[in-house]
């Protein structure tokens, strides 16, 4: 799973749009997305900083919801994770 994401980020540097329509499909609202759909988020964020602005309302309106649905630890982390990112 950590390769694929570092696989999609790589990707994410010059295709965010791409790779962005299939992670969005992923980050359905009030269902908790995988542990590595949102590493790979935070990940392809700090790697492409402009390239993710167009999709900020798209992935912080989903999360709000979602940071109370968060009750396991690697979760929270990863919630966390993204944030600090």
């Amino acid at each position: 799973q950590r390769a694929a994401s570092e696989v999609l980020v790589a990707l994410g540097r010059r295709f965010v749009n791409r790779v962005m329509e299939e992670l969005l499909g992923k980050f359905q609202p009030g269902i908790l997305p995988h542990f590595f759909v949102l590493h790979t988020l935070a990940d392809l964020a700090a790697a492409n900083v402009f390239g993710m602005v167009p999709f900020l309302s798209s992935i912080l309106g989903p999360m709000l919801p979602m940071l109370g649905m968060a009750k396991q630890e690697h979760m929270k982390c990863a919630f966390c994770y993204g944030e600090s990112r």
